[in-house]
C-alpha cells in the first residue's frame, strides 16, 4: 500500500540532516532551518485540515517561534498544546497569515490550560493523541465537508470548547484579530458560529454527538466517561453553505477514517515504485510525494469572491511552486488542475490581474518583490499537458494581466527595475505567445514574441551572469543566472560559450572556488534557485548533474539516520515545492516551466509507473547504475540530448533511460 509508505512527520522540525561532505559541504543555507510541515490529518488537496495547536511557527505546529535562518528561537522547549486548529499552512516561511482557526479544547473537570502530549500518531488522513494531563484520547480525520474530532473521555464532567476568535500564531505580532464573532445555540448539539477573520467572512457548524448537552456560551459538557464526536464544517461563502455541508457529513468516524484512507492511496499510487525498491527509499519518496499534494486545497464551488464555480486557495506563492509542485499536479491530477485553471481564470476577471499568492484573505497583492508573470507560467504548463479550459478566456486574462499598468516598464522599455523580473517577464511573454498562436491569435502571439527577445537586457556581457547590482530577492545575481531558458544556446554563447558557462556552473555549486559562498548555490534549502543543477543538462554535462542530485539525496532530504523524520526537509518546504522538486529528480526527468520541455536525468528508482491525468501510463525505466544518463528512448525513438516534451510525455509509453556502468560519486 503506498499510503502506509508516506511519514506526515517528515519534515515537521528542526532539520536533521547528515553531515555534508565533499560537493554539498559548500552549498549555502540561507533561509529557516526547517521543514516547517505539519502532521494534521487533511486530504489530498484537501479543504479542511486539523492538527494539535500549540501557536508554534508557521503552521501553529511545534515549538519554533519566527525564524528565517539562524538561530532557531523556541517559543517552548517541550510541545504544550491548546487545542486543535483548522486550516493550516504547509511548509510556508513567513507569510504573514497562518490560519489556525477554530481552536477545539477538550478537559476534564473544567480545568483548561495546555497539555502535553503522548502516543501521538499520524498517517495519511488520520492524526491522534493523548492527552497526559487528563487522559482524553485524542482522533482526527477529515473529509471533504467537515473536520471530525473523536474525543474519548476517561471520566465524566468533560468539557469541549472552540475558540472561534483564535487567528494566527501564539503570542505572535502576525497575529490577527477577528470580527463581529456571532456565536447560535441551535441545539443541544448544534453551534453555529460566523466572524470575520482577515476580511473574510467565515461561517462554522459544529455537531456534537455524544451524551451531553451544549450550554449557552458554546461549551460541550459531557455527562459520562466514554466518545463525543464533533463533525466541524466551515464555509467563506455563507451560512447555508456551511449547513449543507455539515449535513453531508455522516456521523461515522470510522467511515470517513477508512474513505480518507482511501482517498490518499488513490493519490499516492499515482506514481508507482516497484516493491522490490529498498523500502527506506521509498519510505522517503512517498513522504516528499504526500507533503507535495496537501497543496493548494480545493473548496470546491464556493468562497468569498464568488460562488458556483471552482474556489482554489493556498497558492503560497507560486514562486514557491510554480516550477515543481504544479508541473506535477498538471501531470497527474486532473479534477484539481482543472479547478486551479478555471479559479485563475475567474481571479482574472474579478481582479484584474493574476496574483502570484491567494490564501484566505481579500489582500491579494503579497507579491511586488518576488517575481512577475509566474502565472503566465504555470497556466502555459497546464495547457501544454492539456488540461481541459476556456483557454481564450485564460489568455485574456493574460493579456491583461501582462498589460499591467505596473508592468508597462517591460512592455514599453524591455526592462524592469529588477533584473529578475525582466527575466520573468521575457519568458512568461513567450510562453503566452505560444499559447495565442495556438489560439489563432497571430497579432497578439507577434507582439509577444517581439517582447519576449528582451530576455538578453538582463545580463552582462562581460561577465555572462546577470547584472550584480540589481535588487535580488533571496540571493543575489549568481542564484538567478542560470535557469534553463528557451533561447539557451544564445544564453550560452552571452556566457562565452559552453566552457566558459560550465566554469561558471562549477564556481556556483562549488566545484570550483569551494570557500567562495558570495555567490553560491543554496542546496535544496530555498526554492529559488533549485533548478539550477539541470543548466549542466543544456551543455550535456550529466555527470556534474548528477554529483550535485546525488549529493542532495544523500544529505540534504534526509535525516541523520538516513531516513523520514522530523528534521528530514533542508528547509521551507514550501507547500511541496522542495518536496516536489526531490520527486522530479528521483523520476529522472524535470520540467522547465513555461517551456514544452522535459529535461532528462538519471532515475533513481530502476522502474516507476507514472499514471497520468489523462488516463495513459508513463513507465520510466533505468537501464544501467544510478549513474550518468548516456542517452534514452521514448517508444522505441531516441531522446535528441536527453530530452523530450511535456506533450510528448503526455501520450504515455515507456521511457528508457541508459546510463553508464560507473560510480561518480
Amino acid at each position: 500500500m503506498y499510503r502506509t509508505q508516506a511519514d506526515p512527520f517528515h519534515g515537521n522540525g528542526i532539520i536533521n540532516l547528515p553531515e555534508a561532505e565533499g560537493l554539498a559541504a559548500s552549498w549555502h543555507f540561507i533561509k529557516g532551518l526547517t521543514g516547517n510541515t505539519h502532521p494534521g490529518a487533511v486530504l489530498p488537496f484537501g479543504k479542511y485540515s486539523v492538527c494539535s495547536y500549540t501557536g508554534g511557527y508557521p503552521t501553529g505546529y511545534g515549538v519554533n517561534r519566527i525564524n528565517s535562518g539562524e538561530p532557531i528561537v523556541k517559543l517552548m522547549d517541550e510541545m504544550k498544546i491548546i487545542g486543535f486548529s483548522h486550516f493550516h499552512h504547509s511548509g510556508t516561511g513567513a507569510v504573514g497569515l497562518y490560519y489556525n482557526y477554530a481552536v477545539v479544547t477538550p478537559y476534564c473537570q473544567a480545568k483548561k490550560g495546555s497539555y502535553t502530549l503522548l502516543d501521538e500518531q499520524a498517517s495519511p488522513g488520520y492524526y491522534a493523541v493523548r492527552l497526559a494531563e487528563s487522559d482524553i484520547f485524542c482522533e482526527l480525520t477529515v473529509s471533504h465537508t467537515g473536520a471530525y474530532h473523536r474525543y474519548t473521555f476517561p471520566e465524566g464532567g468533560g468539557s469541549i470548547s472552540i475558540d472561534f476568535a483564535n487567528d494566527g500564531l501564539y503570542g505572535s505580532p502576525m497575529r490577527g484579530e477577528a470580527e463581529d464573532l456571532c456565536l447560535t445555540r441551535i441545539s443541544e448539539n448544534e453551534l453555529r458560529a460566523a466572524v470575520t477573520l482577515r476580511k473574510v467572512r467565515f461561517s462554522f457548524v459544529c455537531r456534537f454527538y455524544g451524551d451531553g448537552t451544549l450550554d449557552e456560551q458554546g461549551v460541550y459538557h459531557t455527562g459520562s466517561a466514554g466518545q463525543v464526536l464533533l463533525i466541524l464544517s466551515a464555509s467563506a461563502s455563507s451560512m447555508e453553505d456551511t449547513v449543507s455541508e455539515n449535513r453531508r457529513c455522516e456521523p461515522d468516524f470510522d467511515l470517513i477514517r477508512t474513505q480518507a484512507e482511501a482517498e490518499w492511496e488513490d493519490a499516492l499510487s499515482r506514481i508507482q515504485v516497484d516493491d522490490s525498491e529498498d523500502p527506506n527509499e521509498r519510505k522517503l519518496f512517498y513522504s516528499n510525494f504526500y507533503h507535495t499534494i496537501i497543496k493548494p486545497c480545493d473548496w470546491g464551488t464556493g468562497g468569498f469572491f464568488w460562488e458556483g464555480e471552482p474556489f482554489v486557495v493556498d497558492f503560497t506563492t507560486l514562486w514557491d511552486i510554480y516550477k515543481t509542485t504544479l508541473p506535477l499536479i498538471y501531470t497527474l491530477y486532473p479534477d484539481v488542475s482543472a479547478h486551479i485553471v478555471a479559479t485563475y481564470d475567474r481571479l482574472g476577471q474579478t481582479l484584474g490581474k493574476l496574483p502570484h499568492c491567494f490564501v484566505l484573505t481579500t489582500d491579494t497583492n503579497i507579491e511586488a518583490k518576488q517575481a512577475r508573470l509566474n502565472a503566465e507560467h504555470t497556466l502555459y504548463d497546464a495547457w501544454i499537458r492539456g488540461i481541459p479550459a476556456d483557454w481564450n478566456s485564460i489568455f485574456d486574462q493574460i493579456m491583461t494581466d501582462i498589460r499591467r499598468q505596473d508592468f508597462r516598464d517591460f512592455t514599453e522599455n524591455g526592462v524592469c527595475p529588477k533584473t529578475t523580473h525582466t527575466l520573468d517577464m521575457a519568458e512568461g511573454c513567450h510562453a503566452a505567445a505560444e499559447m495565442a498562436e495556438s489560439l489563432g491569435r497571430t497579432d497578439e502571439a507577434n507582439k509577444l514574441y517581439a517582447l519576449s527577445g528582451n530576455w538578453k537586457n538582463a545580463f552582462d556581457a562581460e561577465t555572462g551572469l546577470l547584472y550584480a547590482d540589481s535588487d535580488y530577492y533571496e540571493g543575489n545575481h549568481w542564484n538567478y543566472s542560470f535557469r534553463p531558458m528557451r533561447s539557451m544556446d544564445e544564453r550560452i554563447a552571452l556566457a562565452g560559450g559552453a566552457e566558459r558557462f560550465e566554469e561558471l556552473l562549477d564556481r556556483f555549486f562549488g566545484f570550483t572556488h569551494p570557500d567562495d559562498v558570495s555567490g553560491r548555490f543554496e542546496g535544496f534549502n530555498n526554492e529559488t534557485d533549485m533548478e539550477t543543477p539541470w543548466a549542466y543538462a543544456c551543455i550535456r554535462r550529466h555527470d556534474k548533474l548528477m554529483q550535485i542530485l546525488r549529493a542532495a539525496d544523500r544529505y540534504m532530504f534526509r535525516t541523520k539516520e538516513g531516513s523520514t523524520g522530523t528534521g528530514g526537509i533542508p528547509g521551507n518546504n514550501d507547500s511541496g515545492g522542495l518536496s516536489a522538486c526531490y520527486l522530479w529528480n528521483c523520476l529522472g526527468l524535470f520540467p522547465v516551466s513555461g517551456q514544452n520541455l522535459m529535461l532528462i536525468g538519471c532515475p533513481k528508482f530502476a522502474r516507476t509507473t507514472l499514471r497520468l491525468a489523462n488516463g495513459g501510463t508513463l513507465v520510466i525505466r533505468r537501464e544501467g547504475a544510478y549513474t550518468t544518463p548516456v542517452s534514452a528512448e521514448f517508444n522505441g525513438k531516441p531522446c535528441e540530448s536527453l530530452r523530450l516534451t511535456a506533450s510528448e510525455m503526455m501520450q504515455g509509453g515507456e521511457l528508457i533511460i541508459y546510463t553508464e556502468d560507473k560510480i561518480i560519486f
